[in-house]
């Protein structure tokens, strides 16, 4: 089984995520796609986060309706911060008869250099990158170039929703229309991000 797994922090997880997890399944590379939950990623402030079980938890309201994108929490009984080689290797480990994929956007590409073990990483692991620029992307990225049968591209009409603007709207209004209405109410029943 191709397994697609998508790594953030999900705080809190958006429409563009599942776009990412749909434009994935219909391209054919991937059987699943799994959102991976990151207690704490390393290149990012804690200050902002809610807690790892709230941002789970609103992972599980956004997932109740689809039959192959599933939440995975493997990085919970791990050790922080999270190292996405060290997950890779523990899912391989769990999971040997399946076949990992780490589904990503351009952004991700541009900053693999400050991954810790980036290249070990990338020589391990495919890459599925959403992108609206498939063969300019493809064409002029250096590590594209050094390895480019680690990276396959897919067709994505990127949407302009980030996690940072909506925690904004929701300080302000207490609900973002880029959430599901599951992930809307627990927000607001539970008073994050305000």
């Amino acid at each position: 089984m191709n397994i697609a797994l998508l790594f953030g922090s999900f705080n809190p997880v958006h429409n563009g995520h599942l776009a990412m997890a749909h434009a994935a399944l219909q391209s054919n590379t991937c059987d699943e796609v799994w959102f991976v939950v990151s207690p704490h990623n390393p290149l990012k402030s804690l200050n902002t986060l809610a807690s790892a079980n709230d941002r789970a938890h609103m992972v599980s309201l956004a997932l109740q309706n689809e039959s192959k994108i599933k939440i995975c929490t493997i990085e919970f009984n791990m050790p922080t911060p999270s190292y996405t080689i060290h997950t890779i290797n523990k899912l391989k480990e769990e999971y040997p008869s399946f076949n990992f994929h780490l589904l990503c956007g351009t952004d991700v590409v541009n900053s693999l250099p400050a991954w810790y073990k980036f290249k070990e990483l990338i020589q391990g692991v495919k890459f599925l990158v959403c992108s609206r620029e498939i063969e300019n992307q493809f064409a002029s990225h250096s590590l594209v170039q050094d390895y480019p049968e680690q990276f396959e591209f897919i067709a994505f009409e990127a949407k302009d929703i980030s996690s940072t603007n909506i925690r904004k709207i929701l300080a302000d209004s207490g609900k973002s229309d880029d959430l599901s209405e599951s992930v809307n109410q627990f927000i607001f029943e539970n008073k994050l991000y305000q």
